[in-house]
């Protein structure tokens, strides 16, 4: 056998090995024995097999058939990764999505829970100002209707007050005119009233009349406590309000703890009866009355202002 013919029998079994594996294959040549050495060409074609298949210069049907197996290699090993990572992605994701979804919910809950108890808070404080408001309106309207009420009420009691006095110095004035036009001591002319010892010169019966029958008159304990008098004028009150009237020649005194005015010298008796004139503050007054039995005009007296009268027009005309 020629070196041509080795050559060609070895490039076939080269080019079936390259066509099974080129990994394969080159172990074999590596492993595989000669039994001559390669020549030039041999050497040549081993380098052109190697370079086809590193770097894809050749055309050769090896060539194509490794990059064929390396493609369908990566292929499967990309697919199987793919659909691995795929499933796992998927799983991944959809977990995820999962979560998110309900971490969301959770938020929108917490979000509307949270604004719930605002707005609820809201208006809880908004009902209370409102509140509170209203009751300070109310207060200070009540306080100032109050305080309008009661300067009102002022006003009026002083007005009332006002024409009361004004009423009381009006009756006085027409009460001191009408005293002073009947107090005329000439009026009266000189009587028994008008000497010092006037008690002695009354021309009746005289000096019998005291407490002992003022506290016997059958009305008198009980009115007496109701209209709360403490007791009559006695004698010697009135006795000394009488000098002292003849004294400045005044034809009048004043009745203790009464309204009246008491015309001294008016005084006339006739048994137990006797007849005077009074002011009342508005008019003079011609009264009738019974010192034995209590009497005035013929009645017990309407008032304590009337009792007091009646004791010291009893004074006068019989006391002692």
């Amino acid at each position: 056998m020629t070196n041509k013919a080795k050559t060609k029998g070895l490039a076939g079994a080269i080019g079936v090995l390259l066509m099974l594996q080129p990994a394969a294959a080159l172990s074999a040549l590596e492993t595989t024995p000669t039994s001559a050495a390669p020549t030039s060409a041999t050497e040549e074609l081993l380098i052109s097999q190697r370079g086809g298949r590193g770097g894809g210069g050749s055309r050769s049907g090896g060539s194509r058939s490794s990059g064929s197996r390396s493609s369908s290699r990566r292929s499967g090993s990309r697919s199987s990764s793919r659909s691995s990572s795929g499933r796992t992605g998927f799983s991944s994701y959809s977990g995820s999505r999962q979560g998110s979804r309900q971490s969301t919910r959770s938020n929108r809950q917490t979000t509307r829970s949270s604004t719930s108890s605002n707005r609820q808070s809201a208006r809880s404080g908004t009902r209370d100002t409102r509140q509170t408001s209203r009751t300070d309106n109310r207060g200070t309207r009540q306080n100032s209707r109050s305080s309008n009420v009661d300067s009102r009420q002022q006003g009026r009691t002083s007005r009332t007050d006002q024409r009361q006095s004004g009423r009381s110095d009006r009756v006085n004035n027409r009460a001191e005119t009408r005293r002073d036009a009947v107090n005329n001591w000439d009026r009266y002319g000189n009587g028994w009233y008008s000497g010092s010892n006037w008690s002695n010169n009354r021309p009746w019966n005289n000096g019998w009349y005291g407490g002992s029958y003022y506290n016997n008159w059958g009305w008198y304990p009980g009115q007496a406590a109701a209209w709360g008098l403490a007791g009559m004028a006695t004698f010697g009150t009135i006795n000394s309000l009488v000098n002292s009237a003849q004294s400045s020649q005044v034809s009048y005194i004043d009745v203790p703890n009464s309204d009246y005015t008491l015309y001294y010298p008016s005084v006339t008796a006739t048994g137990d009866v006797v007849s005077f004139e009074a002011d009342n503050g508005y008019n003079t007054v011609r009264f009738n009355a019974n010192c034995r039995d209590g009497t005035l005009n013929g009645g017990a007296p309407l008032n304590a202002n009337e009792a007091q009268l009646l004791n010291a027009a009893c004074q006068v005309a019989f006391g002692q």
